[in-house]
């Protein structure tokens, strides 16, 4: 018996060996049974998840596949030194500007840059926007107001150049430098009407916070049925911070981020709060998300918790939570700017 026992324990150790090992081999390898494209798309989501180390072997096929997106999501994994660039952010944003990844590029160029070559890419990024600016292209516009140049910051013609050619980012800063007392208007209320027509526009091009700044004046106005209906297309997207902030606001937490804020609804904002939590890395926000989720839960019955178990799993079997801030223009290259006018040219400002 004990023979056959330690002959048992031999064969049944090798063959989880040789699983192991199996396991091990074939790890690596997932990513490369995908297309480039499908690659990519798996690590973007993955990287907006927090999930650094996930993504990179997709992302690495995707890059070396000529995917300039991919390096450039390579070399914002995690969070770099503010101040200066490490050597593996330099080594995939340079990868990126050399496939002509535009905000690469600007990434080079930045005070913080280890680059040599700021001269170089700084020139080179003005020659690819020269003729789109000239096309009235909002984002080339953009693109050229946040380059650094004199280390001054944007001048108010230069923002007011890309709203009125219809960015929406553009569109929102412009309204708030405007309503900070920015600009000079002749005639009395003029100030309020333009700043009124730049938030809408904003919120027009689908600027998450333009949408969020109209949802709670609507909510503050008593106007819940509209206010809710901009809030559930934010929350169809599936973007984290919109989750994040309207699970709070709604959880009623008292973290006083909107203190006219009227709507309550314990049992959605804990399940905004649990979709985020469920999907996230939990490193994501040094683990708060959970902690934020856990104080949501503490102020439900124990129906009401699985009534939120049953939401969030509902909501996630037809949605994806990850970041989306920004995630309009970080795909834009050298090849695909001019696209950007037929996306937001519509939305210029007479």
């Amino acid at each position: 018996m004990q023979m056959h026992l330690h002959r048992y324990t031999y064969y049944h150790q090798l063959i989880l060996l040789i699983l192991a090992v199996g396991l091990l081999v074939a790890l690596p390898t997932q990513a490369a049974t995908l297309t480039a494209e499908q690659a990519y798309q798996k690590g973007k989501i993955l990287h907006f998840q927090d999930r650094f180390e996930e993504a990179e072997p997709y992302l690495l096929q995707a890059g070396e596949s000529g995917n300039a997106s991919a390096y450039y999501l390579l070399a914002n994994a995690g969070n770099p030194n503010r101040y200066l660039m490490g050597e593996k952010e330099y080594k995939y944003k340079k990868l990126a500007a050399d496939n002509g990844h535009l905000a690469a590029m600007i990434g080079l160029i930045m005070p913080r840059s280890i680059s040599p070559k700021k001269t170089y890419w700084r020139n080179q990024l003005l020659e690819i926007l020269k003729p789109e600016i000239k096309n009235n292209n909002p984002l080339a516009m953009q693109l050229k107001n946040i380059m650094p140049s004199t280390g001054e910051d944007v001048v108010l013609s230069d923002v007011k150049n890309a709203a009125y050619a219809g960015h929406p980012r553009a569109q929102y800063f412009l309204a708030r430098r405007y309503e900070n007392g920015e600009g000079w208007f002749l005639l009395p209320g003029s100030r309020e009407k333009e700043v009124a027509k730049l938030y809408e526009a904003s919120a027009r091009g689908g600027y998450r916070d333009a949408l969020s700044r109209k949802l709670s004046r609507l909510i503050q106005e008593g106007k819940e049925k509209e206010g809710l209906t901009i809030l559930d297309a934010l929350i169809a997207k599936g973007d984290a911070q919109t989750l994040s902030t309207y699970g709070i606001l709604i959880s009623d937490l008292s973290l006083d981020l909107a203190p006219d804020w009227t709507y309550i609804d314990k049992v959605k904002g804990a399940t905004y709060l649990k979709t985020l939590k469920d999907s996230m890395s939990p490193n994501s926000r040094d683990g708060m998300n959970q902690r934020m989720y856990e104080r949501a839960k503490a102020l439900l019955t124990a129906e009401e918790i699985q009534q939120v178990d049953q939401l969030t799993d509902e909501y996630l079997s037809t949605h994806t939570v990850y970041k989306q801030d920004g995630l309009d223009e970080f795909e834009y290259t050298v090849d695909n700017l001019h696209t950007a006018l037929e996306r937001w040219g519509g939305n210029a400002i007479e």
